[in-house]
C-alpha cells in the first residue's frame, strides 16, 4: 500500500471521530471567552452561557448534550451548585467541572469543588 493511500485512509478515520463538545457556564466574559478560544484551538465544539438556569434550560428544553460542562460557582439567577443539582436530578451524567475564582468565598469554593453541598 502506498503512503498516500494509507495517509488518505487515516484522514478518513480521523474525520469520522466525533468532536468533543463542551458547555461553558460562566457570567464572566473574560473567563468564558478564554475557555472558548483555548478549547476551539483543539477543535472542540463549544457553547457559552451566562448562568446555571441557561445551562439547565438547554438540557431541559432541547436535545443538546455535551461531553463536558465547565461550571462557574458564582453566577446570577442560578449558581453552579444549584445548576449542578438540577442537572443531576434530570439524570444528566455529563462530567461537570467546577471553576472558581480567587474572589469566591473559601468555604463555598471548597464545597463546590469537592461536591460536599448535598
Amino acid at each position: 500500500m502506498s503512503s498516500s493511500a494509507s495517509s488518505s485512509k487515516g484522514k478518513r478515520k480521523l474525520n469520522a471521530v466525533k468532536k468533543l463538545s463542551v458547555l461553558i457556564v460562566a457570567n464572566d466574559d473574560i473567563s468564558q471567552n478564554s475557555y472558548i478560544l483555548y478549547l476551539q484551538k483543539f477543535g472542540v465544539e463549544t457553547l457559552g452561557v451566562r448562568n446555571g438556569l441557561m445551562a439547565f434550560n438547554i438540557h431541559d428544553k432541547t436535545q443538546m448534550r455535551f461531553d463536558l460542562i465547565l461550571m462557574s460557582s458564582t453566577m446570577p439567577i442560578m449558581d453552579g451548585i444549584e445548576a449542578t443539582k438540577k442537572l443531576r436530578s434530570m439524570e444528566i451524567t455529563t462530567m461537570i467541572v467546577g471553576i472558581t475564582t480567587p474572589d469566591d468565598n473559601e468555604e463555598y469554593r471548597k464545597k463546590f469543588i469537592y461536591g460536599s453541598w448535598a
